[in-house]
């Protein structure tokens, strides 16, 4: 379970993490190391709140049968309980409920995972090393509670300390060292790399470094889970430095073995004699064999002895015999030396040293390291870079030093051997990197001489290419490549370059080759390639050189292209062409081409105009309106044709429809448009035209209307729904209320009612509705507003609505209001109901006036 977060809102921004994940996703994932299953290797990166992070760690820990791992790599916070929280994107020091607390992440570990033996955390982030104080650290009290085997915990940093993510890396501090282990090995270790092993090359890097210092903890053998194999595995070794070969050191003559066991004067004075009487050979033995044979404070006197003496020369007989011992040896001289107050002398020590066998710089760059002794490093290898050039074996020192582990000292000194050679010696220290299987570092010189690399036969620069991007060095492939192609302006030398590529199975390759083409060739020679390429059977290839450079020019050339595969034959590829270009050109260029086209191809430029960006088609209309109002026409017509499939076009043509054209539009989108971009598109109209939506939606029916409903009751806080149905054209009122109560609205469609009846409009305008209700055959809507306006009335306003119902001469309105009378009234009998019928001024309904009727029809 790898979690990162390098993009924060509040917090500074860490994109180092993004590579941290994916490496680390990576190693875990490759067979050579530990070969875990891509789908058991989870990775979240800028996790958008806390349920998702928490639910994917329990999930994660709940299908764990032997190891669960969590990462995380991001900002840390603490709250005000020191307790350690883990930042999420939206998380800042006052917004701690956007971060994981991170004793719920330790709570699934430990908890949820009992099933399996292994379980390791790892933090990279300020203030980690808090972690250490949970379950899985150093309370045994919680740990035996915990009643799990083998929890491993590491983190970036100490208690308080603050994780450090180095500008312009590719990863943070931490991770960058994980992972270099991780994915390196441990030289002369175990074949397995347990946490512990790892950790202390972790640190040991981290240190030397002069950064942030890791912490770890461990119970009940946590320490030997071991996630991965070692690449540089094959039995430890004891002590501190690789195996030597046995040492031939400068002995003493033969009968003077006494004199590198006496006191240092006492061996000087004899030297001096074997002087005068001529042995100057014997003397620079003894000298030699004391500073290689005698102890470290020994030969300190010594030094000083001949340094009080100005014996320059013999200093340095001493100091290079002193040099040729093992590493160990040498470090506790130059110590020594150093506490004689003889630091010139020590330098000279190291710098014996790095002149001289490559195996010996190794393991004394080893040691410094380890010692953190940063300057004594970086002068013996500055000593062993120089002598190294000069008998140009500068790929020896390199060998030696990569072998003792110290990868970011080869690295530095590699990057620095080669900012000052000349371009061609840095290719050519790469090639001899690469032969002697550096390819790592190989590459990244070849990166850093383009130029040169650039002039080599093709053949053989596709080759480096390919196995730069085969061993994850895509970035500096294409860096080579660009430098090849960025030589070429030609279609041979274009055609050849991509073709090799192709042959090599390097496609991104070829393909960057004729985005070059596409650039730098006329349309004329655009053409020429196409059609060579196609009869290479790279017909593809052939038609996207033309769309990329039809798209990236003016309209003159883009018809020049399109005319040109005409003449080749190539009708279809033509028309293709002219209707993808309307779909990616500048607007510019559409408008362009739309007064050039004849009147077919401007129907292609026009048709593919409405899969363009709204704002797009905006621009467009604008541009056409003023200078081809005729061609803005028929733009705008087909964009209202398109309106049903991509209802975000209704507002850029909407005000240059007329009525009948618009509702059309409407009619259309809402046969086709999904309650999304239905409730989308109500929102961004203005009122009346959403009203016309909304009318139209309902007319269609049920499964529109309820969508829509639904959608905008979500989206916006309060009834909004009402205002659309509200205040709708009095003509729609019975396809409204009819459409609302088959779609199970009745609240909605009490309220369009109600709208109508309000008391506060006024008996003579409620009249006048109904009577426009009758005359325009709305007899059910008429009907309804009758029914619903009489209710609750008083006699009083019931005889006023009569009487301004019978002004209106609509007999029809009439009947509906009695035939209500007479079913309310129902149960008090026809004597009481005629009465009511009468007092309101609707005799001629009464049930005698009715009998009397049907009587003289009888007779």
């Amino acid at each position: 379970m790898l979690v990162g977060v390098s993009g924060y809102s509040r917090l500074e921004q860490l994109p180092a993490v993004d590579n941290n994940v994916a490496t680390l996703r990576r190693a875990l994932t490759d067979a050579d190391l530990w070969g875990l299953a891509d789908e058991h290797c989870v990775a979240l990166l800028n996790p958008s709140s806390v349920d998702e992070v928490l639910d994917t760690v329990h999930t994660a820990a709940s299908q764990a049968s032997e190891a669960l791992v969590f990462y995380f790599a991001g900002h840390g916070l603490l709250d005000n309980r020191s307790d350690l929280y883990l930042a999420l994107p939206e998380a800042a020091e006052d917004r701690l409920h956007r971060a994981v607390r991170y004793d719920d992440i330790r709570r699934e570990i430990v908890d949820t995972a009992r099933a399996c033996f292994g379980k390791v955390a790892i933090l990279d982030c300020c203030y980690s090393g808090r972690a250490l104080l949970g379950g899985m650290g150093g309370s045994a009290e919680l740990a035996d509670h915990a009643r799990v085997d083998g929890t491993y915990l590491m983190t970036a940093t100490a208690e308080t300390g603050l994780a450090l993510a180095p500008p312009g890396e590719d990863y943070t501090a931490f991770t960058g060292a994980l992972v270099d282990t991780l994915m390196h090995g441990v030289p002369d270790g175990d074949d397995l790399l347990d946490m512990e092993t790892l950790y202390y090359h972790v640190r040991a890097d981290l240190q030397a470094r002069l950064r942030p210092v890791p912490q770890q903890r461990t119970r009940n053998d946590g320490q030997a889970i071991a996630l991965v194999r070692n690449r540089r595995g094959g039995g430890r070794r004891s002590g501190d430095e690789t195996v030597d070969e046995v040492r031939v050191l400068p002995q003493p003559p033969a009968g003077l073995e006494s004199l590198i066991r006496c006191r240092p004067a006492d061996m000087y004075a004899e030297v001096q004699a074997l002087r005068a009487q001529g042995q100057d050979g014997l003397s620079e033995q003894v000298l030699a064999a004391s500073g290689a044979l005698r102890a470290d404070q020994e030969v300190a006197a010594i030094v000083d002895l001949l340094h009080t003496r100005a014996a320059a020369s013999d200093v340095r007989t001493v100091i290079m015999a002193a040099a040729q011992r093992p590493a160990v040896e040498v470090l506790r001289i130059a110590d020594a030396l150093s506490d004689t107050d003889l630091p010139t002398e020590a330098n000279q020590l190291v710098h014996a040293v790095g002149a001289g066998d490559f195996a010996d710089t190794a393991n004394l760059a080893r040691l410094l390291q380890a010692g953190q002794r940063t300057d004594e490093l970086d002068d013996l290898l500055a000593a062993a870079s120089e002598a190294a050039q000069a008998r140009s074996a500068l790929i020896g020192l390199v060998n030696a030093l990569w072998v003792a582990g110290l990868r970011d000292e080869v690295d530095r000194l590699i990057i620095e051997a080669a900012s000052k050679l000349p371009a061609a010696s840095v290719a050519a220290l790469a090639d001899e990197l690469r032969d002697v299987g550096r390819e790592e570092a190989a590459f990244g010189l070849y990166a850093a001489s383009v130029d040169v690399v650039a002039t080599r036969p093709l053949e053989v620069v596709a080759q480096l290419c390919q196995a730069m991007t085969e061993a994850g060095r895509p970035q500096e492939s294409a860096r080579i490549v660009q430098g090849v192609i960025d030589r070429a302006s030609d279609v041979e030398s274009l055609l050849e370059i991509a073709t090799t590529f192709w042959n090599t199975d390097q496609t991104p390759h070829a393909d960057r080759t004729m985005i070059r083409a596409a650039e730098v060739l006329s349309p004329l020679d655009v053409t020429v390639l196409a059609a060579e390429l196609r009869s290479r059977e790279h017909d593809q290839a052939a038609y996207q050189l033309c769309l990329r450079a039809a798209t990236s020019r003016p309209a003159p050339a883009v018809l020049e292209i399109v005319a040109a595969l005409r003449e080749q034959g190539r009708p279809v590829d033509a028309r293709k062409l002219l209707e993808e270009t309307a779909d990616r050109a500048t607007v510019r260029t559409v408008v362009d081409l739309l007064a050039r086209c004849d009147n077919r191809d401007r129907q292609r430029v026009l048709r593919n105009t409405a899969y363009r960006p709204t704002s797009d088609c905006a621009d467009l209309l604008a541009a056409l309106a003023p200078a081809h109002p005729g061609v803005a026409q028929e733009v705008t017509d087909l964009l209202a044709d398109a309106a049903g499939w991509r209802p975000d076009l209704v507002p850029v043509v909407i005000d240059r429809l007329e009525p009948s054209a618009k509702e059309k539009m409407f009619l259309r989108i809402v046969s086709s448009a999904n309650a999304q971009a239905l409730a989308k598109l109500i929102r961004a109209l203005s009122l009346d035209d959403a009203k016309t939506l909304v009318f139209l939606s309902i007319r269609a029916g049920k499964p529109p209307l309820a969508s829509i409903v639904d959608t905008l009751s979500n989206e916006v806080v309060g009834d909004v729904v009402r205002d659309y149905l509200l205040a709708q054209p009095l003509e729609r009122l019975g396809t409204l209320v009819e459409g609302l109560q088959a779609a199970e609205f009745p609240s909605y469609a009490d309220a369009v009612l109600e709208e109508v009846v309000a008391s506060e409009r006024g008996i003579k305008a409620i009249a006048h509705d109904i009577a426009f209700l009758f005359r325009s055959d709305e007899l059910a809507a008429g009907t309804m507003v009758v029914r619903r306006a009489l209710q609750g009335r008083s006699s009083t306003a019931l005889q006023s609505l009569v009487a301004e119902l019978r002004q209106q001469n609509q007999p029809g309105s009439l009947a509906a209001a009695a035939e209500w009378i007479k079913e309310t009234n129902v149960r008090i009998g026809p004597s009481n109901v005629d009465r009511i019928l009468r007092q309101a001024g609707l005799g001629e309904y009464t049930s005698r006036k009715t009998w009397l009727q049907r009587r003289r029809k009888t007779d």
